[in-house]
This record gives structure tokens, C-alpha cells and sequence, in this order.
């Protein structure tokens, strides 16, 4: 007997080492790239890594596993400073590049939180119009404005009527009535104590709740989620307020967890939803970038998924067999009047791995975007291998649209746990240097080393006016190029307001800027590697 349970034992063990083999191949074939992207027109962005002095405290007992991350200029001196969230009992940071290193500003200039607190989501916005950018973060205990005094921020606490079963994830700020005072959208996620799985899809009531807060004029806020036809129960990560269809007002582009892309029509008192590639198909949208990446005046949108990481019998969770599924990223090209398709696949993007938040940024200034995308996941098995996990993926894109990862060739890995990348040029140079904001352990710094070409930046006034604002670029050789003005994008993030032309060695000679109320802003001139303030 004890013969026959030693050879029990053995080919136990034997099964067990087979299956870690397998899933350890797995892990490492799941980053061979599928595709061939032809990058002879192309140029590959350079980047050295720089320390960031912030080690996020994870508690995964107690909290969600998100961290906010925002870039914002505190003293508009005109070089920006970095905001990361921190985790359950840690204060959140602040840093200021100092030509050589990020140095943590002390006290975070005065931004507090609680203890037993969990920063999640961050938003950047000029809400008192004074000059000055503000903060409005998402927590565990609910939304707080954090107000820039000069430099120094105060804090409050937004009264807002949330469910006890909700935890707010993330923020969108937009002007939805006109009167000039930032409205939001909340993103919701069910109480980390309430969790029930990771794959839910058809249990009828489960998740948290998102909700539209109208400002009343004074920045207290209403809630009117069902006014404005947006009433649901789903766990939701993030979303972007966007004029999609172009016709001069906002619309809403939502990422469901176990679920769908949500897109909805602003009609003026409503939003209707409107069908896309993925309203009848299952899936894990999680970041949302968002860009005119084809260049022909209309906002396209990126969205991360599982990928091909998990084993597709681990994320199916309970769907049904007669339920259509999709596990790969999507890519919507906007084709105008709403109608969206998705593109991925033809654009060299879908089959890719587990993706958290994403950003659109012309990372070698040529006039494309490109595509940043965080990897990782702090509860899977087989990312807490450090040699099993993801480097992070950046993608450029070349003449035909196609995207290309050339992480390794431009000095870009990122194997944490990644929740957003953000955008902005700490540096000086013109090129957008990159953060990935990482979740249980030190976020990243990687800073251009410029190049040859040119460009033009553009900076806004950041209130709420100028959120879904389209800024159209001509160059001296007639090309034209479209920057949308994005509030938020990625996932509990918010890259540099400040937009950046690739202008691909040449000079841009006059730049219009359309705002949402109709306003047009134009300038003329011979604009070559300059900020041009509008």
C-alpha cells in the first residue's frame, strides 16, 4: 500500500511539473510576435530608463489593483510634474524631473488622504479657470478635488451620492449642459470585499454601479444617470468623453470588465447607445486610447483586452456556448456618422497579449501615432514569475498603418505590473518621453534621446472648455494632421494636455482649433520645434 501511494505521490508530482513546463511555455511563446511590418520608412525612437523613487504599496486583501498616474504642470513654469497614486496605508507622490533624476516633492505639496485609503483614478483639469491645474482623483472613499493654491493643493472631499457597493474607479470630466462648470462620469467597480471572480459575465445585478454627476454651478453635483439614460449595473474600468461623430457635442466610449465597449450618443438632454463591433461580443476591454491614428479627421480608439495569454477555458468564466466571444485587442476606425469597424487585425494589432491601459502618442515625431500599452497582472499565477511576464509593448506605426513592437530596439521593457502609461516631455526635446505606472513595485521613467525631426506643440487652456476640441495642423507641404484634445485617456491616467505635431523634419504653417461650442481659433506663421499657446 505504501508502494502504491509513493508511485500515487510521483506521477502527481510528475503531472504537476508538466503543467508549470506547459504553462511556462506557454508564457514564453505568448510573446512571439505574429506579425511583419515592413519598417524600411520608419524610424525606431531611442529611450533610457530612469528611476522613479515611488514603490506602490499593493494590498490586495483590501484593495482594487489600480493606481492612478497623471501628468500636471503644479507651478506652470511650463515643465510638469508626475502624480502617482498610492496603495492601501501610503500617501500618494509627486515628482519633478530635474534635468537628471525625479525627485519626490515633499508632501506631495499638500495633497493628503487617508490612511485606510486607495488612490485609483486620477483626472487633470483647470476646474476654477485661475491658471492653475487642479486634481480630481478617485479613491476608496469616494471622489476629492484637490485644489492648486498657487502651488500648494487643498483638499475636498465631493459630496456625491455613491453606492455603498461601489467603488469608484476613474473619472471623465466634460461641460454637458454649457454652463461652463465641469461635469463627470464615474467609472464604478464593485467593492473589493464584495469581489465574487475575476470572469462573471451573465450574473443578473452583480458589479458597481457608474454615474453622471451634473455640476450645479457651485462644483457640488446631482446625480443624473438615469436622466441621462445611463442607468446600469456592470463593473466598469474606465471611459472618455469624445465627439465622435464630429456634430459638436460630447459623447460617452465606456470599457466594461466582462463585457463590452460601450459607445453612446450624446443627443443633447440623452445618451442613446449605438452599436459597435463589440456590442454583442464578450470580452475585457480595459484601456482606452484614442487618436485620429489614420488621419482623416475623426477620433479612433484602441482598447487592450485578455489577449492571448490565459487559456481560453480560464476567462470564458459563464458564458454560455451561444455567446460570442473575443479575447483579442480591438482597434475602431472611425468611418463617420457613428459607424465604427474594427481594424486590429489589418493594422497588425489584434493578436497580442493580457493588456491593461494603453496611449496614442507620435513617439518619433513622423505625423502617425503611435501605441503604448501596459502589461501584466498582479493576480495572475504566472506574472508573479518575474522572468514569465510581459516587457509592456510599444508599437509604432509605419506608412501602410500597420503597427510594429519595437520595445527592445528602442529600449523600452517594462516587465511590472503596468496599470497605464502616460505621456509627456519631461526632457525638453520635443519627443514624448514615456512613464509606465506600476502597480506592487517602482514605476518606470523612459526618456527620449530626441532625434532629427521636428515638431509643433500646442497647448490649451486646460479648463473644461477644451476637452473634445480637434486641433488641425498644416504643414508646409499642404499635409494636414489632426490632434483630438483628450481628457483621461488610458486607464486611471492622464497624459500631458499638452498635444505634440510630428511634423517629420518639416515646418507647419498655420494650426485651427475647433472647440466643442463651436468656437474656431486659427493661426498663421512658420512654426518649427516651438510650443505655440493658444
Amino acid at each position: 500500500m505504501v508502494k502504491v501511494l509513493k508511485y500515487i505521490v510521483s506521477g502527481v508530482a510528475v503531472i504537476v511539473v508538466v503543467m508549470m513546463a506547459a504553462v511556462a511555455g506557454r508564457a514564453i511563446s505568448d510573446r512571439e510576435i505574429d506579425y511583419v511590418v515592413d519598417l524600411s520608412e520608419t524610424n525606431i525612437p531611442k529611450f533610457q530608463e530612469v528611476a522613479i523613487p515611488f514603490i506602490n504599496q499593493n494590498d490586495g486583501e483590501a484593495s482594487l489593483p489600480f493606481l492612478a498616474s497623471a501628468i500636471i504642470d503644479v507651478d506652470g513654469d511650463g515643465r510638469e510634474e508626475l502624480f502617482l497614486g498610492g496603495g492601501h496605508g501610503q500617501q500618494d507622490g509627486l515628482f519633478r524631473f530635474d534635468g537628471t533624476a525625479f525627485v519626490s516633492l515633499e508632501g506631495a505639496l499638500g495633497i493628503e488622504k487617508r490612511d485606510n485609503d486607495t488612490t485609483h483614478g486620477a483626472v487633470v483639469l483647470d476646474f476654477n479657470e485661475d491658471g492653475t491645474q487642479d486634481l480630481i482623483v478617485a479613491r476608496e472613499s469616494g471622489v476629492w478635488l484637490h485644489e492648486n493654491k498657487a502651488g500648494k493643493f487643498e483638499n475636498r472631499k465631493l459630496e456625491l451620492d455613491l453606492r455603498d457597493d461601489t467603488h469608484p474607479l476613474s473619472i471623465a470630466v466634460a461641460d454637458l449642459n454649457g454652463d461652463g462648470y465641469f461635469d463627470m462620469y464615474v467609472s464604478g467597480y464593485i467593492r473589493n470585499d464584495m469581489v465574487q471572480g475575476l470572469n462573471i459575465f451573465n450574473k443578473e445585478g452583480y458589479g458597481g454601479s457608474s454615474e453622471l454627476y451634473i455640476n450645479r454651478g457651485d462644483n457640488t453635483f446631482e446625480k443624473k444617470t438615469a436622466d441621462w439614460g445611463l442607468s446600469y449595473t456592470h463593473n466598469t474600468f474606465h471611459s472618455v468623453f469624445i465627439d465622435v461623430d464630429m456634430d459638436g457635442d460630447l459623447d460617452l466610449v465606456v470599457a466594461h470588465d466582462t463585457g463590452q465597449i460601450r459607445t453612446w450618443e450624446n443627443t443633447g438632454k440623452q445618451f442613446e447607445r449605438v452599436d459597435n463591433p463589440n456590442s454583442n461580443v464578450y470580452s475585457y476591454p480595459m484601456g482606452i486610447a484614442v487618436a485620429d491614428y489614420d488621419n482623416n479627421g475623426l477620433v479612433d480608439f484602441f482598447f487592450s483586452n485578455v489577449g492571448s495569454t490565459p487559456p481560453h477555458f480560464m476567462v470564458k468564466g459563464d458564458l454560455r456556448d451561444d455567446q460570442q466571444h473575443n479575447w483579442k485587442w480591438l482597434l475602431f476606425q472611425n468611418q463617420g456618422d457613428f459607424k465604427l469597424v474594427d481594424n486590429a487585425e489589418r493594422a497588425k494589432l489584434a493578436d497580442y497579449e493580457f493588456a491593461w491601459g494603453n496611449v496614442f502618442e507620435d513617439l518619433n515625431l513622423d505625423g502617425r501615432p503611435d501605441l503604448v500599452v501596459s502589461q501584466n497582472f498582479v493576480s495572475m499565477p504566472l506574472h508573479k514569475v518575474p522572468a514569465l511576464r510581459l516587457p509592456g509593448r510599444l508599437l509604432v506605426q509605419n506608412t501602410k498603418g500597420e503597427f510594429a513592437e519595437v520595445g527592445e530596439q528602442a529600449g523600452v521593457s517594462n516587465p511590472f505590473y503596468s496599470i497605464a502609461p502616460l505621456t509627456a516631455d519631461f526632457n525638453g526635446d520635443g519627443y514624448p518621453d514615456l512613464i509606465h505606472a506600476n502597480l506592487a513595485g517602482p514605476s518606470k521613467a523612459f526618456l527620449s534621446e530626441g532625434g532629427n525631426s521636428s515638431y509643433l506643440k500646442i497647448q490649451l487652456p486646460d479648463t473644461v472648455a477644451s476637452i473634445g476640441a480637434m486641433v488641425t495642423v498644416t504643414r508646409d507641404d499642404g499635409k494636414i494632421f489632426y490632434l483630438p484634445y483628450v481628457s483621461g485617456e488610458g486607464l486611471c491616467s492622464d497624459s500631458s494636455r499638452i498635444l505634440v505635431a510630428g511634423l517629420d523634419g518639416r515646418k507647419a504653417i498655420k494650426v485651427s482649433v475647433r472647440f466643442i461650442d463651436g468656437r474656431v481659433i486659427e493661426r498663421e506663421g512658420d512654426f518649427h520645434n516651438e510650443l505655440l499657446k493658444l
